[in-house]
């Protein structure tokens, strides 16, 4: 097996696993609320900065190997050669001719992968920024009081 294939295998392992290791956090934040919520008790206490940092804390190691991962992926070049590839099904067989890429379609490729690699390096610091700046508060509490408003929960 090449290097690469594995690279890009293990990247997708610890992606799922992270997923699967946030969806768990999350649940596991919610279903501990303390105290009653059919009594009239607010859940504003339910997701503080503490709770959440603690709850994300576990992950936050897989997080860091992620993203290390992924910006040695882009540094190196390091792509599944098939992803540009339609699936071959026999039923939906073509006569088509291979697509050959020139020296300008793969400049273009690559200046699309810095741009979206910057896109994402810039969204994932400015989310950073948002929970550093108590936004994520802001939205909870905005969220809880629209579903109280509109659906007639609590």
């Amino acid at each position: 097996m090449d290097r690469k294939k594995i690279f890009l295998i293990v990247q997708s392992v610890l992606c799922a696993l992270i997923a699967g290791l946030l969806a768990a956090a999350a649940l596991r934040l919610y279903f501990s609320v303390p105290g009653d919520p059919e009594a009239g008790e607010a859940f504003g206490h339910l997701y503080t900065r503490e709770k959440a940092g603690a709850a994300l804390l576990p992950v936050l190691p897989l997080l860091v190997v992620s993203l290390g991962m992924t910006i040695t992926g882009i540094i190196l070049g390091i792509r599944d050669e098939n992803a540009d590839r339609p699936v071959r099904d026999a039923g939906l067989l073509r006569d088509q001719g291979e697509i050959r890429r020139c020296a300008v379609h793969q400049t273009a490729a690559r200046g699309t992968l810095y741009l979206r690699a910057t896109v994402l390096a810039l969204a994932v610091a400015l989310i950073i920024l948002g929970i550093l700046n108590g936004g994520l508060e802001d939205v909870l509490a905005k969220g809880a009081a629209i579903c109280t408003e509109c659906i007639g929960l609590g």
